[in-house]
């Protein structure tokens, strides 16, 4: 199995790794997309670790579910509590909220080159972005930290709200949803969007969001306009206390600059387009709905992928969407679920679909445990 995986990876991510600044190589190399990793979170009640699974778009293959590709190759366990990876310069990095550790690795085959561990008040690595030579690292213990690629090394921390999630890089901002998402009892009462200057590396404004009911979560961006997902209440859409997830576009100064988009448990941006998966908790398939906006107006342009009920193009249990950013292809997670209650079944493998920019059906592929991101692997082909 690992002469196997390590076969597979290297022709899966054959060519030139680009750094995470989009400007690099322009004129020199043409860009394309090789595949993707997702990032599967494992169950650990059940004793279930994390693992990734790889996908190669030129023979259309992945790697077995059931197995670990970071395992495979470098003969130790991912561990627990794998939350999202990102590639720049060359590597790639990937949170470990349970475990307590960033790995670095080779994107091309997952070969370990460093373990970087938290130390002092900023620990719990979540969620990740990233900027020219800088990874950037939304740590649950109440921070951001700063990852030079350079070295590997964490260079800087700065406080932020209780409970950092979701992270977005915005011009030389870094939006942060602090959930606060230890005060359930409370209904994440201290919960917040933080605005981090990046060169300066300070909290410069902490914005309260103004919906009853909802806290951050999430948040995605192209770059430059960055959304955030404000969870409503884990409840069926039938209740009568049920506030549904919404997603705000965060612009300038001030709280008055957070504005609605839609309704929404789950996004991606992508150039133009801002994807929505709007799957309520407790909801039912007639619940969800799959739609992409502008980013600009909030236009609805159509919806994400067609599904067809009872067949492989339909969606069972959402767990995320994202879009590859050079071809377009279109990735949604989603669990299986138990045909008799309905319910997702989450010590079981999940399954990704590929659809193609037009939202047609490509392609199923199974992936682990608590698949919860995916990240596109960019090769370069020189002129």
């Amino acid at each position: 199995m690992k002469k196997f995986a390590t076969l597979f990876l290297l022709s899966l991510m054959a060519g030139i790794f680009t750094s995470c600044d989009d400007n690099n190589n322009k004129g020199e190399a043409v860009e394309t997309v090789s595949g993707f990793y997702t990032i599967n979170g494992g169950n650990k009640s059940s004793k279930i670790p994390a693992t990734l699974t790889a996908y190669d778009y030129a023979t259309g293959s992945a790697t077995d579910a059931e197995q670990d590709a970071f395992y495979a190759v470098n003969g130790i366990a991912l561990g627990d509590g794998a939350q999202q990876a990102v590639v720049c310069n060359n590597k790639m990095y990937i949170a470990m909220y349970t475990s307590d550790l960033i790995w670095v690795v080779e994107p091309a085959t997952l070969k370990i080159i460093k373990s970087i561990k938290p130390e002092g008040d900023a620990t719990q690595p979540r969620y990740l972005a990233a900027k020219g030579d800088k990874v950037y690292c939304s740590m649950y213990t109440g921070y951001v930290s700063e990852i030079d690629t350079k070295t590997d090394e964490i260079t800087r921390s700065v406080k932020v709200g209780p409970n950092p999630d979701g992270i977005a890089v915005s011009g030389n901002n870094l939006i942060v949803a602090n959930t606060d998402g230890m005060n359930s009892k409370n209904n994440y009462a201290n919960n917040s969007i933080s605005v981090v200057d990046l060169s300066s590396f300070t909290q410069t404004e902490v914005k309260t969001p103004q919906f009853a009911g909802n806290h951050p979560t999430d948040a995605a961006s192209n770059g430059t306009d960055a959304f955030v997902v404000m969870q409503g209440t884990y409840k069926d859409p039938s209740d009568p206390d049920y506030i549904p997830g919404i997603i705000v576009k965060v612009t300038g100064t001030g709280s008055a600059d957070i504005k609605k988009v839609c309704n929404g448990t789950n996004i991606d941006v992508c150039g133009s387009n801002l994807l929505v998966i709007d799957a309520p908790y407790y909801g039912k398939p007639a619940d969800r709905t799959y739609k992409v906006y502008d980013v600009n107006t909030f236009a609805e342009k159509g919806n994400i992928a067609k599904q067809v009920s009872g067949e492989e193009s339909e969606i069972l249990a959402p767990n995320g969407v994202f879009m590859d950013p050079v071809g377009g292809d279109i990735v949604m997670l989603s669990y299986y679920v138990d045909s008799t209650t309905g319910k997702s079944l989450t010590k079981e493998p999940c399954y990704a679909n590929i659809y193609d920019k037009s939202g047609n059906f490509k392609k199923r592929i199974k992936c682990g445990v608590g698949a919860r991101a995916v990240t596109f692997v960019h090769a370069v082909t020189e002129m």
